[in-house]
């Protein structure tokens, strides 16, 4: 991992995070990245980045051309914001409770040595209009781009935030984010994700208060490399987590998704459903895991994942886990990997449906359904649009 860890040669400024940044490099070279085997890692291989020089680091930003109104967050910190959002540099205390581990965390841990600014973000009140985080790489970049922000969510606010990530290059994009919500609170929280042959790298650990919801939507259109871990934490009975995922996944790409859900105490409820197709080379990961702890008694959770191999080469590796330690609770998981069928395009065939647009049909029901579990419609429309030109290119 020789070319990794050359990403932490190059000098930042001896600035207020510091120590933050040596004690995340001391980490770093202590434990090295993740390999196959690294559990959490054992299906995603880092050798195709390892083997990349690192280039030129270049601003990767602009305002993407969306289907709805928006608010655009510029993590520089100079825009001006509509009443009720704040965006400021994070304190350095924030930082005193972190929890990470050894080579499963290394990103993140290289995160933390290289990002120019951790930011917080501040939701005071409810937003009429989403909130969007744009990261948009054009053909020429090769270098690193490291981000972290702190999204705090106040009481009995409910936001959109439309995570837009649109990759042209060959870099690394390395993304952090915490999430706090406080008692009430709601956020549709919405990744939408295409990419190159950049690798695209994601952290999301969300605390869930009494009452509030949180609710995570992906829509992963495929890429070289990208791996998403997501963590939520149910922390206060009638807090709620749900998760809905789709991902698209073609030759020569890889998708890694880890996710999470901590039911700390009772009475809190979550869902997760996660649907994959890979076709050509392409190879998917999803692990999905649901913890009850001890005391979190009268909790409710469930879990599905089903996936489609659009071809013979494909590959899809699932994992649903359920680690439950109270009592009085309900859990369910399902797994599925299957192939088109031949009964449904025999169907459609008979009805004059030439193959390869029956086969198109047959994709996207499949992939839309996590995608309509969204409550807004305009973002709904977008995902599905964005799905169904995926699908028909």
């Amino acid at each position: 991992m020789s070319s990794l860890l050359k990403r932490l040669e190059a000098p930042l400024a001896n600035d207020k995070y510091g120590q933050i940044r040596e004690r995340a490099r001391k980490a770093l070279m202590r434990h090295g990245f993740p390999d196959l085997k690294t559990e959490a890692w054992k299906y995603t291989s880092l050798r195709a980045l390892d083997k990349r020089e690192p280039g030129e680091d270049e601003k990767l930003s602009g305002r993407p051309e969306l289907p709805f109104d928006y608010t655009l967050i510029d993590l520089s910190g100079g825009a001006e914001l509509p009443a009720g959002i704040r965006l400021e540099p994070l304190a350095v205390e924030r930082f005193d409770d972190l929890e990470l581990d050894g080579k499963a965390d290394a990103f993140s841990w290289l995160n933390l040595a290289r990002v120019a600014q951790p930011w917080r973000l501040v939701i005071e009140k409810t937003q009429a209009q989403p909130i969007v985080l744009a990261q948009i790489s054009p053909a020429s970049f090769s270098g690193d781009r490291h981000s972290y922000v702190q999204i705090d969510v106040a009481s009995d606010a409910c936001v959109e935030l439309v995570d837009y990530q649109h990759d042209s290059g060959a870099g690394l994009i390395n993304q952090v984010q915490t999430v706090q919500l406080e008692p009430g609170a709601r956020m549709d929280h919405i990744v939408m994700r295409n990419g190159a042959e950049s690798a695209l790298i994601q952290r999301t650990e969300t605390r869930v208060a009494a009452g509030a919801d949180y609710r995570f939507t992906a829509l992963d259109l495929g890429g070289r490399l990208h791996r998403h871990d997501l963590k939520i934490r149910l922390e206060a009975a009638g807090a709620r987590g749900e998760i809905d995922g789709v991902a698209l996944i073609d030759s020569a790409q890889h998708v890694d998704f880890h996710t999470s859900i901590e039911h700390v105490v009772g009475q809190t409820n979550s869902r997760e459903t996660f649907h994959m197709l890979a076709d050509g080379t392409g190879v998917g990961v999803f692990n999905g895991r649901i913890h009850m702890h001890r005391g979190a008694d009268d909790s409710h959770s469930d879990l599905n994942t089903a996936n489609l191999l659009l071809s013979d080469s494909a590959r899809i590796n699932t994992k649903p886990e359920l680690e439950i330690y109270a009592e009085e609770v309900t859990a369910s998981h399902g797994a599925t990997i299957g192939q088109l069928e031949d009964d449904a395009l025999f169907y459609l065939r008979s009805r004059g449906i030439p193959a390869s647009e029956a086969a198109s049909l047959l994709k996207a029901g499949f992939a839309s359904k996590p995608l309509l579990n969204l409550g807004s419609e305009p973002v709904k429309k977008w995902l599905i649009s964005e799905l169904n030109k995926s699908l028909a290119s």
